[in-house]
């Protein structure tokens, strides 16, 4: 019941409000005669005290000053307002009390002096009572509402109708930790815009009842979280605040089926991750015969893999601190969510670095991975710097090797740190591919393989001199003049035959860091160390 409420009561019909007109909005919860010295005693946080003001005048201070420390005393107890009989004790409400009692909010009424008290108060218990009985009787029927929604397993993502036919109001709840949006109504651009301004200041802000005040239409926002994780929340639009009982009833009902419903998607999108990191840990040791087994198996855990070319993607990323609960429900929400945006096959090889599998008919962006990689700790505001490394195109039987080759780079690009881009292409290593591998003799091998076994093909097709002319060169200090005359040829001929090894191999053999790559391969060849495959 609100103060306006007892303003339209037939006992009241001769009230007059003279002071708190903009109060008239609060609360009553009991009304309380207050004519004794001693009538603070039964007084309630609430309460709709009625006085003839005859207890408080029995002191020597002016009437005023008597006036306002019982204000003051009543705004102390959290009363609704004051009802005086004006006349015979009080002969009247000064304009200085009034603008007092506005102050500290104690609406002021003058009643009507023919009416007896107990005429006033049974209407108002009377009308709380009916309140409080159609309150229950509300709040039953949501129960049962609820416990219908749970029993005949509706979809979750119809709680939103629900939620607006209950309380009447246009719903949006927001579900963070997949980042999915489900509403009673089409969302327009307007909302789209006006929702993502809210979930951005529930996310950033400490939230006070000012919040959303700028938006342009009234919001009642019901953030959810747990375990001190913001799980989402469930907006009302054109509603400023929810006072009703049953409204908070069913909007903490809809909050805890949500909950509940996260679990399991959270549970499903655990297990299911735990199963793809086992294929991929698998996939990366061998441990498959064929490429059919390999398809077979990525089947049994929803990733379906083609018998085409796959590079592999890895991600050092470090998230703070947390306890261990913590880190696994970010880590998890976090994978679940970069698989969504960016349509890749991830999981986690046995150093817990991200692997992420990268489909070459695809045509994946790694710029734009590593956008969704920055929006997503901003997101869960991780300011932890991440690397990468990329691997070359294989088939899936040789899927290796674009591992090792992601880890090489992966390995340079926490050496360079900041000084190059965040994730490092294999492709752009030379020398460097040796420096950072943990089997520097094994990636020489292939180095000497795909460098200097093309320039042996070529001669034996074409009956040509490349690979004798680049040792030759090499081993002359690059000296054109000494490597022509060795070969008995035309300086211009070794020039020629350059630029054909540049054509072939793609590297510089004028340029020292491709030199020192050459150089390795001889040297391999010379000490008749093992080759890899």
């Amino acid at each position: 019941m609100r103060i306006k409420d007892v303003m339209l009561l037939q006992e009241f019909t001769h009230a007059k409000i003279i002071a708190g007109k903009d109060l008239l909005e609060k609360e009553v919860t009991g009304a309380t005669i207050v004519d004794a010295p001693d009538g603070f005693a039964w007084i309630e946080r609430g309460n709709f005290i009625l006085t003839t003001g005859f207890p408080f005048l029995k002191n020597e201070s002016s009437l005023d000053e008597t006036l306002k420390k019982l204000i003051l005393t009543l705004s102390e107890k959290g009363v609704s307002g004051l009802g005086i009989k004006i006349g015979r004790h009080v002969p009247s409400i000064s304009i200085d009390v009034q603008n007092f009692a506005e102050r500290y909010e104690i609406v002021i009424v003058e009643l009507d002096n023919q009416i007896a008290w107990a005429d006033m108060i049974i209407p108002i218990v009377n009308h709380i009572n009916n309140e409080q009985r159609l309150e229950l009787e509300k709040v039953k029927n949501i129960y049962e509402e609820f416990q219908y929604f749970l029993l005949s397993k509706t979809d979750f993502q119809q709680l939103p109708l629900l939620i607006e036919k209950l309380t009447s109001q246009k719903t949006t709840i927001y579900l963070h930790s997949i980042d999915k949006l489900y509403s009673s109504f089409e969302l327009t651009s307007v909302y789209e815009e006006m929702t993502s301004e809210i979930i951005h200041i529930i996310k950033t802000k400490n939230l006070t009842k000012e919040s959303f005040q700028e938006l342009p239409i009234q919001v009642y926002v019901k953030p959810i979280y747990e375990n001190r994780y913001l799980e989402g929340c469930i907006i009302l639009w054109d509603c400023q605040d929810i006072h009703a009982p049953w409204e908070k009833v069913a909007i903490s009902q809809a909050t805890a089926i949500l909950l509940t419903e996260l679990q399991k998607i959270k549970s499903i999108i655990s297990l299911s991750q735990q199963n793809r990191s086992g294929f991929l840990v698998d996939l990366l040791h061998g441990k498959f015969s064929s490429t059919e087994e390999i398809i077979r198996v990525s089947r049994e855990v929803n990733w379906d893999l083609k018998d085409h070319p796959y590079q592999l993607l890895l991600i050092e990323l470090k998230f703070p601190d947390y306890n261990k609960q913590d880190t696994l429900i970010l880590t998890s929400n976090f994978i679940f969510l970069l698989e969504k945006y960016t349509l890749t096959k991830i999981g986690f090889d046995s150093n817990n670095y991200l692997v992420m599998l990268l489909d070459a008919t695809a045509e994946i962006d790694v710029a734009f991975i590593c956008e969704k990689i920055d929006y997503l700790l901003a997101k869960y505001n991780v300011n932890n710097a991440y690397f990468g490394g990329i691997g070359r195109l294989y088939d899936l039987q040789s899927i290796v090797k674009s591992y090792n080759e992601a880890l090489v780079s992966l390995h340079f690009a926490q050496a360079k740190k900041n000084q190059l881009s965040k994730v490092v292409n294999f492709e752009q290593l030379n020398f460097e591919r040796i420096l950072f591998s943990s089997q520097p003799i094994k990636e020489a091998s292939y180095l000497q393989q795909e460098y200097l076994m093309p320039l042996k093909e070529f001669d034996e097709k074409k009956t040509a001199e490349l690979y004798n002319t680049l040792k030759v060169f090499l081993f002359n200090n690059a000296d054109f003049n000494k490597t022509a005359e060795q070969l008995f040829v035309h300086k211009n001929t070794v020039r020629y035959r350059l630029s054909l090894i540049k054509e072939i191999t793609k590297l510089n053999p004028e340029k020292l860091q491709d030199q020192i790559l050459f150089y390795i391969g001889f040297l391999l060849e010379e000490l008749q160390l093992p080759t890899y495959q």
